[in-house]
């Protein structure tokens, strides 16, 4: 259910909510160790891959959807394996730190997920996540209000099961990898400032995700409104968004 809202929406995302989640970056890669193997799943545009692979890691990267898997094998000039999670596949123990950036939250069991990163990854090695707070970001605040004011139908979200979901909080994610049998060594959050161009942005709120389920269940009328509301709120400039993730990091226990 979760990774079918990213579905066929590669462009769009590169466009837009890629950006968002380019500014964890450097939280999420901080620190690891120069020579490593690294797996970078959910690798969406591959930007991260990218950054990994300068520091002189070797990095595998997979991504669910295929046509993501492409758009990122083309920036990358290597494969990216077609796979998620809670299914990758790799051997046991294989690399010395695997990233998963914005991806547990956006799975169907996060906690098959979360064991999932713990089994790829060897023991002493890291295991790194982000994911989105409860808290709704700048941009869905912007988003909410323009719908309430264009008087948009509200379609129910897709939602995890209650036995599946977890608290979107530095404690809850670090819960999660705990109970995935990993040591956590940190959680807390990382900010940043976003800025987008309102065309690129645009692109996002009408396709990616649930921004993408709200917009096609509007009717014509509506969303004409939606769209002239947003037109007037920039004059052809760049939208700027102070904006904060969770993240945290674990360790694989030697035996």
């Amino acid at each position: 259910m979760a990774e079918s809202l990213w579905t066929g929406v590669a462009g769009a995302y590169a466009r837009s909510f890629a950006g968002l989640c380019a500014g964890a970056i450097p939280t999420v890669v901080a620190g690891l160790p120069r020579g490593g193997r690294v797996l970078d799943v959910g690798c969406g545009t591959g930007e991260l891959t990218e950054v990994v692979r300068a520091e002189a890691h070797e990095v595998v990267a997979v991504d669910p959807d295929p046509e993501m898997a492409d758009l990122a094998g083309s920036r990358l000039g290597q494969e990216v394996v077609v796979a998620g999670l809670p299914d990758l596949p790799f051997a046991d123990d294989g690399f010395d730190a695997v990233v998963a950036s914005f991806v547990l939250n956006h799975v169907d069991d996060p906690r098959a997920g979360a064991r999932e990163l713990g089994r790829v990854a060897a023991p002493g090695g890291f295991v790194r996540a982000s994911i989105w707070g409860s808290t709704p970001p700048p941009q869905a605040t912007m988003w909410n209000d323009l719908l309430d004011a264009a008087g948009a139908v509200r379609p129910p979200a897709p939602r995890l099961p209650a036995d599946r979901d977890f608290d979107r909080s530095p404690h809850g994610l670090a819960g999660i990898l705990g109970e995935a049998g990993l040591a956590v060594t940190h959680a807390g959050t990382a900010s940043w400032t976003w800025r987008v161009a309102p065309a690129d942005l645009w692109a996002g709120l009408t396709s990616v995700g649930n921004f993408g389920v709200l917009w096609r269940a509007q009717s014509a009328d509506v969303q004409a409104r939606l769209r002239a509301a947003y037109d007037a709120l920039r004059a052809g400039d760049d939208f700027t968004f102070d904006v904060e993730c969770v993240v945290a990091e674990a360790r694989v226990p030697r035996s």
